[in-house]
């Protein structure tokens, strides 16, 4: 059986059906089924880690070739795509398949304040790392107000 995460949202919509939490009750299942709609079948484990500057994006891809991922920011899209290989030998039986393999992709929407332009993306032992800069929010600053200034606002 597939798990997908819209399952588990549909099971969730079937059991507040009729508990009228209001429409921005409605709104925000509706925003989390827009967001978890990929089936996790062939997608790969991995971890979102925050720091102060940074989001790293910490993805288990064990037996694939590092050089056949692609990672691609279209817009304010993320997508990360690649294939594990898997051939039984000639005269051999492929008797039980538990480890996934195949083609598969992945695609994130990224938050405003991420700089896509600072993205970057490594491998390590099997781990596809991929780094995204937080744009630091502006700071609050004080104006000096000028007491010397004319009245005449149109003419300045």
């Amino acid at each position: 059986m597939l798990f997908r995460s819209t399952d588990l949202l549909n099971d969730f919509e079937r059991l507040t059906k009729g508990l009228n939490l209001g429409p921005e009750f409605d709104r925000t299942v509706d925003d989390l089924s827009t967001k978890f709609t990929s089936t996790f079948a062939g997608a790969p484990n991995l971890d979102v880690v925050r720091s102060d500057d940074r989001f790293a994006l910490f993805i288990d891809l064990p037996g694939v070739d590092p050089t056949s991922v692609d990672v691609t920011v279209d817009g304010r899209t993320l997508t990360i795509s690649a294939t594990r290989e898997f051939e039984v030998a000639e005269g051999h039986e492929h008797i039980h398949a538990g480890r996934r393999h195949g083609a598969f992709n992945r695609s994130f929407k990224l938050a405003d304040d991420l700089d896509i332009e600072g993205l970057t993306a490594r491998s390590e032992h099997g781990v596809l790392i991929v780094s995204i800069p937080v744009i630091a929010a502006p700071q609050p600053r004080k104006i000096q107000v000028d007491v010397n200034a004319s009245n005449d606002v149109v003419n300045d």
